[in-house]
């Protein structure tokens, strides 16, 4: 267990007390495994140690890229977070994390994997122009959205050079394709029927949320006002697994996880055509062949995936070879 799921669970060393009573009736999970539905059939979904592979094959080739036209890059060295393993993107909860981390609010502080913002680096205006590019063009992605780009940037140049040839424009495609099919699932009256059964399953035990990220945000908010202090994170953490243990007991009632994975699939046959699963098979090859490369580091070749191991694609990079236009 890590570091920082370690320290939650000893925070909540009581959780017992209300944990235990989360079992299901005959109209509960009848021992099943609730589905985890993910947008893609998870296609955009990473293990983490794969994760770091190709993060660092991409960081390689950026420096490479910078190297060739005299400028010293320092490749980024970031950890990718194990509780994105158990991040459902429509917010939905597993057992397990339910009862064990809850939403990763405090677990998030105590482990110190939070988002914190790189230290200021001041380079020169040729380094940045480098690095980021200076001849902009824009495509529009098959969702309608405009992106802005610099090709001649290394922050581009390096990611083809790692995935290969059309890879940023593919992977931006195939993210607006994942958030326009979450976008259908939210919208239909199936998901918002359920959602609905679900607050007031949640108002029974005293919980005025209207969707499934209000308890984080509320959690968050609270974090604010514990200043750091053990005590108060302790309390914070009790009531997050408290909150997390009501909140899956109340999405199994309602069958929540079943309904966004009906309503997921019937989203996906109407909105992928030919072109999309030419695009989501092109994705898997270029990844694959990527992860098949000569790697500097230690890590296997070829590891297996499992389901437990997947994260969320993570963005979160000095330079966005891409940017949103209104």
């Amino acid at each position: 267990m890590s570091r920082a799921c370690a320290r939650l669970a000893e925070i909540v060393a009581t959780a017992a007390v209300f944990t235990a009573g989360c079992s299901f009736s005959a109209g509960g999970d009848r021992g099943q495994v609730p589905l985890d539905p993910r947008p893609l059939s998870a296609v955009l979904v990473t293990s983490v140690a794969d994760t770091a592979r190709l993060r660092e094959q991409e960081e390689s080739a950026v420096a490479h890229c910078m190297a060739r036209r005299g400028f010293r890059y320092v490749p980024e060295r970031r950890t990718v977070s194990e509780r994105a393993v158990t991040t459902n993107p429509y917010g939905l909860l597993r057992e397990k994390q339910a009862h064990q981390d809850g939403y990763g609010v405090v677990g998030e502080i105590l482990s110190g994997t939070g988002n914190h913002p790189p230290a200021a680096v001041h380079h020169s205006t040729g380094w940045t122009k480098a690095l980021e590019g200076t001849h902009v063009e824009k495509f529009t992605l098959a969702t309608g959205v405009v992106l802005t780009y610099r090709p001649d940037g290394c922050a581009y140049r390096g990611r083809e050079t790692a995935y290969g040839a059309g890879w940023n424009r593919l992977e931006n495609e195939l993210e607006g394709l994942q958030a326009a099919v979450m976008d259908r699932v939210e919208k239909d009256g199936r998901y918002i029927d359920a959602l609905t059964k679900w607050s007031s399953c949640m108002r029974k035990s005293g919980y005025l949320y209207d969707d499934l990220q209000a308890p984080r945000q509320d959690l968050a908010r609270g974090t604010e006002s514990t200043g750091g202090s053990d005590r108060a994170l302790r309390i914070l953490g009790r009531k997050e697994l408290r909150i997390a243990s009501d909140d899956y007991v109340c999405e199994r009632k309602v069958r929540l996880h079943e309904t966004v994975y009906e309503v997921q699939r019937d989203a996906e046959r109407s909105m992928l055509n030919d072109s999309a699963r030419a695009d989501l098979r092109r994705y898997q090859i270029l990844k694959r062949k990527a992860l098949g490369s000569p790697n500097r580091g230690d890590a296997p070749r070829g590891a297996t995936l499992s389901a437990d191991e997947s994260v969320a694609p993570d963005r979160s990079r000095k330079v966005i070879p891409f940017s949103g236009v209104a």
